[in-house]
């Protein structure tokens, strides 16, 4: 009987294998062990999770899935081949060494959770939640509709771009955002020395992302060095302007800049 198998069991994979209810493996013995007390139904070996598999999702980093890919092309080649991985052009340009006859659409989920790891899987995650899917050399339509209907089933909005676009939007609504978090995190503790004893809900929720595993944060800090220093230009201007009214007691200024804000989130808010 065909299935679905998700290789790699961290919180996305995880949730996915959890959502779907999905055979799944992960190369590490620790893992599998706590993916099994989670209910997931774990494989010993990755040729096991894969054997009968229609569709294969590939949830490791950027750096390892294009091996991954590589090797469950080898042992599924009847199955519909997904990812999760962050940057889609490396994926995209790793495609085209799939055999011909394999099918493969890249994807990222646009979903996460504060939690990490198989632990804080957590299947509601990708509710209303984009999911990007980018066609590659190795895509079809058939391969397509196969990766929207798994996205549909999970809850997620299938969300079609190409790998370029897909790139240059993580500059922005990824990258960035981990940046300025980071900078967040370091310039409260560096300002204030209480700020570990008396932070709230709001130091707390705006440097979350800061609290990235370090290898990842890099990972996604370099995808575009140059792109995202420009990024970080633009919010550095923005907080230059906003110093600037302070100085002055601009008061219209400085509410033009939190009300400019404020209807920028309600746009977010409604996406």
């Amino acid at each position: 009987m065909s299935h679905t198998a998700v290789v790699g069991l961290g919180l996305i994979g995880g949730s996915a294998a959890v959502a779907a209810g999905a055979r799944g493996f992960d190369r590490d013995a620790g893992v599998r062990e706590r993916a099994r007390r989670r209910g997931i139904a774990v494989a010993d070996s990755l040729a096991e999770a894969l054997d009968g598999a229609a569709l294969v999702v590939a949830a490791a980093r950027t750096a390892e899935t294009p091996a991954l890919l590589g090797e469950v092309a080898a042992l599924a080649p009847g199955a519909v081949l997904t990812d999760c991985a962050s940057l889609k052009r490396p994926i995209a340009e790793a495609a085209a060494a799939l055999p011909e006859g394999a099918r493969f659409v890249a994807g990222h989920p646009m979903a996460g959770g504060r939690g990490r790891g198989v632990e804080a899987a957590d299947p509601a995650i990708f509710r209303d939640r984009p999911w990007i899917l980018v066609p590659t050399a190795r895509s079809d339509a058939a391969s397509l509709a196969a990766v929207e209907a798994f996205v549909r089933s999970l809850g997620g909005r299938p969300f079609v771009l190409d790998a370029g676009r897909h790139d240059r939007a993580m500059t922005w609504v990824s990258h960035l955002p981990l940046a300025v978090s980071s900078a967040l995190a370091r310039a409260a503790s560096s300002g204030s020395g209480d700020a570990a004893a008396l932070a709230g809900p709001g130091l707390r929720d705006t440097t979350r992302l800061a609290s990235q595993p370090e290898a990842l944060a890099l990972e996604l800090a370099l995808a575009d060095p140059e792109a995202l220093a420009g990024a970080i230009d633009a919010v550095r201007s923005a907080l230059g302007d906003l110093a600037s009214s302070l100085r002055a007691s601009d008061r219209d200024a400085v509410r033009r800049f939190f009300a400019d804000a404020s209807a920028a989130r309600r746009d977010l808010e409604g996406s």
